[in-house]
């Protein structure tokens, strides 16, 4: 319990860095609203996802509408490899981070078989995110959680939404074409 607790603090602590870092703090909020305008709203560390992501936006119309609505609000997503509990192979965390005028979520995914798999997981996932964003009352992790109780509850705290399923389908469509 107690290393578990620890973690969690710990990485609270390095995204608040984070945001406060590329958030701006010091910028005053026209500052930081700029500085993000220079930036996508929705980012990688990790090139092949960077990668994906811009081919995305080049082939798919649903995806190019998904980071232009993620733009449209006070959100900055980031897409990371990494692994989700439950055994999915992509989640929306539910840790937020309310920083700089922003809110940070964070996206993990687990390798894919092939590009169109890669996107068409992120853009479903990118959809979760705006469910979350749309909400301007969700800011911190008890408040997605209980959004999505209250919004999409499944078993196993396992959240899905046909909205997300949907996005999933339509972007691998496009992608297919």
């Amino acid at each position: 319990m107690t290393r578990t607790w620890r973690g969690r603090m710990r990485r609270g602590v390095m995204w608040a860095v984070v945001a406060l870092l590329l958030g701006g703090s010091t910028l005053g909020v026209q500052g930081a609203d700029s500085a993000a305008q220079v930036m996508p709203r929705v980012r990688s560390t990790n090139p092949a996802i960077a990668a994906a992501i811009t081919e995305a936006q080049l082939r798919s119309s649903t995806f190019r509408s998904l980071v232009r609505t993620i733009e449209d609000t006070d959100g900055i997503v980031y897409v990371e490899q990494g692994t989700c509990r439950h055994g999915v192979r992509a989640c929306l965390s539910l840790s937020v981070v309310s920083s700089g005028g922003f809110r940070w979520l964070r996206v993990f995914v687990a390798t894919a078989e092939d590009v169109v798999s890669l996107i068409a997981t992120i853009g479903h996932e990118l959809c979760h995110a705006i469910e979350v964003l749309s909400q301007p009352g969700v800011r911190t992790a008890s408040d997605v959680y209980l959004f999505y109780v209250r919004e999409a509850a499944t078993s196993r705290d396992v959240f899905e939404t046909p909205a997300a399923i949907r996005t999933a389908a339509a972007v691998a469509r496009e992608l297919g074409r």
